[in-house]
This record gives C-alpha cells, sequence and structure tokens, in this order.
C-alpha cells in the first residue's frame, strides 16, 4: 500500500476513532449542570451512565488510543516525499520528458513491429495457398495415376470368340 493511501485509511480511522469516543462519552458520562451556570439541564434520552472511576478508565485508553494514531500518522507523513527530494519542477519536467521520448521512441517500435506481423501474416497465407494448392494438384495426380493403373483394358470381342 502506498504511503498516500495508508495516510489516508490512518486519518479515517483516527477520525472514527474520536467520533466514537465522543459519542461513547457523552452516552456513559452523568450529566451535571456546569457550576454557576444559569442554562438548565437537559437529556435527551436515557443516559447508561457508568461510574467515574470507570469512566476515566475508558478516556485513559481512548486518549492513548488516538495518541498511537496520532503518532502513526506522524510518522507516515516524515516518510512522504519532500519537495527537496523530488528535485523540484525542472527535474519532475526533465524526468517527463525523458519519459515521453521513451515512449514515443517504444511506440515506434510497437508500430514497426506490428507492420512487420502484417507482412508476415500475409506472406504465410500466400505460401499456405501455395501449399494447398500444391497438395491438391499432386492429389488429382495420383487419383489420375490411380484410375489409370486400376481401369481395365477394353475388352474386344471378335467374331471368332463368339
Amino acid at each position: 500500500m502506498d504511503l498516500l493511501t495508508q495516510l489516508d485509511n490512518d486519518i479515517d480511522l483516527l477520525l472514527k476513532i474520536m467520533s466514537s469516543s465522543i459519542a461513547y462519552i457523552s452516552r456513559k458520562a452523568k450529566h451535571a449542570p456546569l457550576p454557576d451556570s444559569t442554562i438548565p439541564l437537559t437529556v435527551l434520552g436515557k443516559t447508561e451512565a457508568v461510574s467515574a472511576v470507570e469512566l476515566d478508565a475508558s478516556i485513559s485508553e481512548l486518549v492513548a488510543d488516538l495518541v498511537d494514531k496520532a503518532d502513526s500518522i506522524r510518522e507516515i507523513i516524515e516518510h512522504l516525499p519532500t519537495e527537496a527530494s523530488l528535485g523540484g519542477d525542472t527535474e519532475l519536467q526533465h524526468q517527463l520528458m525523458a519519459m515521453q521520448s521513451e515512449l514515443q521512441t517504444v511506440n515506434k517500435s510497437y508500430m514497426q513491429l506490428s507492420t512487420q506481423v502484417d507482412s508476415l501474416s500475409a506472406e504465410v497465407r500466400e505460401l499456405l495457398g501455395l501449399l494447398t494448392q500444391s497438395h491438391s494438384d499432386a492429389r488429382r495426380w495420383l487419383v489420375d495415376q490411380l484410375d489409370a493403373q486400376c481401369t481395365p483394358a477394353p475388352i474386344s470381342i471378335s467374331a471368332t470368340d463368339a
């Protein structure tokens, strides 16, 4: 898997972990109004509150997962090529021109080989036609020879035999 795909997958996973973490914490935490707040507490639906110790342990685990995934993403980013390692625009343009020239050379070679294949194919068809004609002529000659040998000589009936 290339680095950009891996980076995309890891960022996507990090966002899913964060989203799940927020949903988990809001679902499992005990809701309480903020100190000195005049806004009343409204809880939509039923909460599945867990103990504070269990929630702290879950939050610590979620934070550890987020930090691990962030470190993984940071490591991938460090391995991505930089502009300096790519050599800049002029070097990339020279490489592209060299590749294009090589592609044109290969394409010319392909066209020549394609023409040669067509020529050889026509030659093979012509030779096959000659071979078929020669085989047919030889067979006709052989049949004529066998017919000449197998044909009985005409019997002449003379008046004395009758």
